[in-house]
C-alpha cells in the first residue's frame, strides 16, 4: 500500500511539473507587445507590434514616415511636391522613382474616379483653407476661378521629370499619401522580422500578418455621431483598410458643417449621402483612393464598386450598413439600432 502511495505522489508531482514546463514554456513563447505613438501627416499614427525586434522596427517605420512627409507634404516648402507646384506652368522637376511611383499610380487611379477624385486639388484645398487654423467659406466666383486648374490630365509625367500643365496649378496627395505609406510599412515589418503588427495613420490601418495567437486582428469602425466608440468590427489580415468621412475635420460656419473631403467637379466640400465608407485592399494606396472616391461618389458609386468585387464596408444616413458578402462570417454589428445588408 505504501509503495502504491509513493507512486501515486510521485505520478502528481511528475504531472505538476509537465504543466509548469508547459506553462513557463508558453509565457517564455509568448510575444511581447510593443507600441508607439507619434505625429506625421497632422495625425497621430499609433503602431503595436510583437515579436524580438518591434521596438527597432516601428523607429525605422517611424524614420521613414518622417522622410515621406517631407517628400509629399504641400505645406512643407522644401518638399517636392512644394517644388513641383512652385513650378507650375513653367518648368520640368527631375523626381525620384518613389515620387514618380505615387504621382504614376495616382494618375491612373484618378481616371477611373469619374471625376470623383483628383490629386490637382491643391487650389482648392487652399482656398478653402480647411486644413488650417483660419478655414472660410469662398464666394463662388473664386471657386469659378480656380476650378478649371483642378484637372489631373494636366499632370505631366516624362521619364523622371513631372510638370504640372498651368500657373497656379498643385498637388495635394492628402487624399492617398497615408494609404500609400502603408506599403512602406509592410516592406519594414518584412525587414526587421515582425510576423504581427498594426499601424493606424489617421483613416488608414495596415494589419500585418494575424495577431500572435493565430486569430485576424479585428478593426473596429467607428460611431460617427460620437453616441458609442465603435458600431461594428470585421476582420483585417496582410490587407489595409481605408476610412472616410465628413465628422473627424470639419468646420463650421453660418449655421453649416464643411468637411475636408471635396468633391473636385464643384469646388465644394462633397455633399455625400452616405456617413463613412471603408474599403479594404491588400494596397495601400487603392483603399485611399477608393474610400476617398467612394464617399464623394455617393451610395450609387460604393455599391457599384461592391458588386463589381470591391471589399467595402459603408454606413448611410438611414443607419444601414451595406457590407461586402465576403465579410458576412465575421462582420460584428454592436448595436442593434443599425441594419445590415450584404452586397454580393
Amino acid at each position: 500500500m505504501r509503495k502504491k502511495h509513493k507512486i501515486k505522489v510521485l505520478f502528481v508531482i511528475i504531472i505538476f511539473m509537465v504543466s509548469f514546463s508547459a506553462f513557463i514554456l508558453h509565457k517564455i513563447s509568448e510575444p511581447k507587445k510593443h507600441t508607439n505613438t507619434t505625429f506625421a501627416m497632422s495625425t497621430v499614427v499609433f503602431q503595436t507590434t510583437y515579436g524580438e525586434n518591434s521596438e527597432e522596427g516601428m523607429q525605422a517605420v517611424n524614420r521613414e514616415l518622417k522622410e515621406w512627409e517631407d517628400k509629399f507634404s504641400m505645406f512643407d516648402k522644401n518638399s517636392i511636391i512644394s517644388k513641383i507646384n512652385n513650378a507650375a506652368g513653367e518648368r520640368w522637376v527631375t523626381v525620384d522613382f518613389t515620387v514618380l511611383d505615387i504621382l504614376t499610380k495616382s494618375k491612373e487611379l484618378s481616371s477611373k474616379s469619374g471625376g470623383a477624385f483628383a490629386i490637382t486639388i491643391a487650389p482648392i484645398t487652399n482656398l478653402w483653407g480647411i486644413t488650417t487654423d483660419e478655414p472660410r467659406v469662398p464666394k463662388i466666383k473664386e471657386i469659378e476661378q480656380v476650378l478649371p486648374l483642378v484637372d489631373d490630365s494636366f499632370l505631366l509625367i516624362e521619364d523622371d521629370k513631372v510638370k504640372l500643365a498651368q500657373k497656379k496649378m498643385g498637388i495635394d496627395l492628402g487624399g492617398i499619401a497615408k494609404g500609400a505609406f502603408c506599403s512602406v510599412v509592410k516592406d519594414v515589418y518584412s525587414k526587421y522580422d515582425i510576423k504581427s503588427g498594426l499601424i493606424s495613420i489617421g483613416g488608414n490601418v495596415y494589419a500585418h500578418g494575424t495577431r500572435p495567437d493565430g486569430k485576424v486582428f479585428e478593426i473596429g469602425f467607428k460611431d460617427p455621431y460620437g453616441e458609442s466608440e465603435y458600431l461594428a468590427s470585421f476582420p483585417l489580415s496582410n490587407a489595409c483598410v481605408a476610412t472616410s468621412g465628413g465628422y473627424e475635420r470639419y468646420f463650421e460656419a453660418g449655421g453649416e458643417s464643411y468637411i475636408h473631403i471635396f468633391d473636385p467637379c464643384t469646388g465644394n466640400p462633397a455633399k455625400s449621402d452616405i456617413e463613412a465608407v471603408s474599403v479594404i485592399c491588400e494596397d495601400g494606396i487603392e483603399a485611399d483612393f477608393w474610400s476617398t472616391t467612394l464617399y464623394v461618389q455617393g451610395l450609387e458609386g460604393a455599391l457599384s464598386y461592391m458588386r463589381s468585387g470591391g471589399i467595402a464596408i459603408v454606413l448611410d444616413k438611414d443607419k444601414t450598413f451595406y457590407v461586402s458578402l465576403s465579410l458576412a462570417d465575421e462582420f460584428k454589428l454592436y448595436d442593434m439600432g443599425y441594419k445590415i445588408e450584404y452586397i454580393e
